[in-house]
């Protein structure tokens, strides 16, 4: 690649880099910031104690009329025990298989013969 094309992929990463940038900052700017526990606000949660410097420790008492129950009526029904099955008999004790025979060596490759040395290069003028 020559410089001109060299410069082109510079700028180019640098204006992809900027539009990264950009979109961080502006989803950062879209997020709120809570500064502590007692910016908190959970419906049906109520922490008492507003103060921060308060030396009590925190008690999260549910004041909510939402709390969901089990309906009796819905309870699961077990379901009805089955005979256990029958014990299955002993399966009969396979033989022994006897070893298998050893393999002879295989035989040793023949030396390669020797290559031919190459010509002596012509010498060089530096």
């Amino acid at each position: 690649m020559d410089a001109k094309n060299w410069i082109a992929v510079g700028a180019a990463g640098a204006l992809s880099l900027g539009v990264v940038a950009a979109g961080a900052v502006s989803t950062a700017n879209a997020i709120p910031l809570v500064a502590g526990a007692t910016n908190i606000e959970v419906p049906g949660i109520s922490i008492p104690g507003d103060d921060v410097k308060a030396t009590v420790p925190l008690d999260f008492s549910v004041s909510s009329d939402s709390i969901v129950t089990p309906d009796p009526s819905s309870s699961p029904t077990p379901s009805p025990t089955t005979s256990p099955s029958p014990v299955s008999t002993v399966s009969a004790v396979s033989p022994v298989t006897p070893p298998s025979p050893v393999t002879p060596p295989s035989p040793a490759s023949p030396v390669s013969p020797a290559s031919i040395p190459s010509p002596a290069s012509p010498a060089s003028n530096d």
